[in-house]
């Protein structure tokens, strides 16, 4: 199971619908999420249509910004949870006695003035229990200054209001593989800057039913942004699972890397302010590299 999304910037573009039909040739996603599509629900069938899609739901644009759209196909059970015009959220049910779990396709405001806006409907969609949430999208903020090359530099108190609602949700950021930058203004010289706002999020509860989770940055093609791809297959055989709990093997600190992986997964960026979560992040970075 896996899903891209793609700040698309437009799928009036001919260019972009080519782009995103072989993206999907290439990738073989069961979902996609697309934002700022910039058209209304009949364009959209239609793109559905030409790279295979079984099913939909569109949020029409607003003039000539916004629209958001989910795409799945029939191998995949899923029924729309809520929506907004900046979000998109799908019940996945579980297959073969799994949990049942929630995809959010996420798109912050481009206006920074409305970002906190966007902060309070991330924590309203937040579900409750022990739900496992995979949120994803071009949130259009960046988490620390280390997600910015370029260009002016970030208020903090931007960034750490993203943070604060990130950890109120009980999320974690789910890295990258490849490009760490999604974002570009394309321009040249010192005005050139570049950005992380795309990512994917996922709580303790989706962490857990999806351990091998990757996020792949894949090329910036006809937008200005990169789509990202979330590949989520579960290597934990059913007849295997027994919710044991996860024990430090003493043979493991024999091995001459052992001491390299864990110091880098313990200095991996946390989201936490609160010693006793920052704590408990570092252990789950360490259990989920030695799992690998």
């Amino acid at each position: 199971m896996s899903c891209i999304s793609w700040n698309c910037r437009g799928l009036g573009n001919p260019r972009t619908v080519n782009d995103l039909h072989l993206m999907v040739q290439s990738e073989l996603p069961s979902f996609v999420f697309l934002m700022e599509t910039k058209c209304k629900r009949h364009k959209v069938e239609c793109v559905k249509r030409l790279i295979k899609f079984d099913n939909s739901f569109v949020i029409d644009c607003k003039g000539f910004s916004g629209g958001l759209t989910f795409l799945w196909k029939n191998d995949v059970e899923a029924e729309v949870h809520s929506y907004s015009q900046n979000h998109i959220s799908l019940m996945v049910k579980g297959a073969k006695e799994r949990e049942d779990w929630l995809l959010t396709g996420f798109y912050g405001s481009p206006v920074t003035a409305r970002r906190q806006s966007s902060w309070n409907l991330l924590q309203a969609i937040n579900p409750v229990h022990s739900l496992g949430w995979l949120c994803l999208g071009d949130f259009n903020e960046i988490l620390f200054i280390g997600d910015k090359s370029g260009g002016a530099v970030r208020a903090f108190s931007q960034m750490e209001s993203f943070r604060d609602t990130v950890e109120l949700c009980g999320l974690s950021d789910l890295g990258f593989v490849g490009n760490k930058f999604t974002w570009s203004n394309g321009r040249h010289g010192a005005s050139f800057t570049k950005e992380r706002l795309d990512r994917a999020f996922g709580n303790n509860s989706w962490l857990d039913l999806f351990p091998s989770h990757k996020v792949h940055t894949l090329p910036a093609l006809s937008s200005d942004h990169c789509p990202i791809f979330v590949t989520m297959e579960k290597q934990v055989m059913d007849s295997l699972k027994c919710n044991k709990p996860f024990r430090f093997e003493a043979s493991w600190s024999l091995n001459g890397e052992c001491h390299n992986i864990l110091e880098e997964a313990w200095n991996k960026p946390r989201m936490s302010n609160n010693k006793l979560n920052f704590v408990a992040e570092g252990l789950r970075h360490c259990k989920d590299k030695l799992l690998l």
